[in-house]
């Protein structure tokens, strides 16, 4: 009877030793215990499906950029170079019309000749209409000129601050030989007229806080102080007029490829005759 207790104590620890193990042999039977956990699954699914959660709440995934989403911004980084493409930019084009000649008088008070546009006495003028048009996405905002004393100069003609050298006025002979009749123009920058349908609507820039917004032109009309070539002594014939906007790179653009327009022109006595055909004089965007 002692021995049958013992061996019924003996199994009951072999049982649950194996019962603790995760299984249950029941003679030749072998299942799995129902009553165990399994400490690897639980902790996988449950930690994984939280902390996934979790993560996309605080962080937003990128997926075609995964090395990146997960940690924060720096503040400082660099663009991408989709970023640089995409970014708004200038795109100056020029144009020239009414052209005419005259014969003019200046004396030492004229303010043309305090200007440096002319010296005192009398000189043969080819005058012309200057439109700089703004056909990028982005305004050319310069603002006040008091604050950029470096890159205006007060015009005593014009009773403003004009840009330096903004737009350069070169005559060519027939074969090409540059006749010394060039010169660079001081410029105020402003909204004059609207270009296009879907640029702002009222003007933004005037000569006080110069610029030129997109979708905007400026004109210089012919009949303004220094809006002229002197041609003393230019034999009658054919010429060229190459007009150069933003000739000193003063204003970053999306590109300075279309910033010079060139006009054939022929010239007899005080008559001057445009050859070129192009409606305004306007050398198409490049950009």
């Amino acid at each position: 009877m002692k021995d049958r207790k013992r061996a019924t104590v003996l199994v009951g620890i072999i049982l649950i030793a194996v019962v603790g193990a995760g299984i249950i042999t029941l003679g030749d039977v072998t299942v799995n215990n129902p009553f165990t956990v399994n400490d690897s699954n639980t902790d996988t699914s449950t930690t994984s499906e939280s902390e996934g959660t979790a993560n996309e709440e605080a962080t937003p995934v990128d997926k075609e950029n995964p090395a990146t989403s997960s940690t924060p911004a720096e503040s400082n980084s660099e663009p991408s170079d989709a970023q640089v493409e995409d970014k708004p930019e200038v795109n100056f084009v020029p144009g020239v019309r009414d052209f005419s000649i005259s014969t003019e008088e200046f004396d030492e008070s004229s303010t043309d000749v305090e200007d440096g546009f002319v010296t005192p006495g009398e000189h043969r003028l080819l005058r012309f209409d200057t439109i700089i048009y703004n056909l990028g996405d982005a305004d050319a905002e310069l603002g006040h000129p008091e604050n950029r004393s470096d890159q205006f100069e007060y015009s005593d003609s014009h009773n403003h601050a004009h840009l330096k050298g903004f737009n350069k006025y070169a005559l060519f002979d027939e074969s090409g030989n540059e006749m010394d009749m060039g010169k660079k123009q001081t410029f105020c920058l402003r909204d004059d007229f609207q270009t296009r349908s879907n640029a702002s609507s009222s003007a933004k820039f005037n000569c006080d806080y110069q610029g030129i917004s997109a979708g905007w032109a400026d004109v210089y009309p012919a009949s303004l102080p220094g809006q002229y070539l002197v041609i003393d002594g230019l034999p009658d014939g054919e010429y060229t007029l190459h007009a150069t906007t933003n000739a000193e790179g003063t204003i970053d653009e999306k590109c300075d490829d279309d910033n010079t327009v060139r006009v054939d022109l022929r010239i007899n006595n005080d008559t001057v005759t445009v050859l070129s055909s192009q409606e305004d004089h306007v050398k198409p965007s490049a950009c």
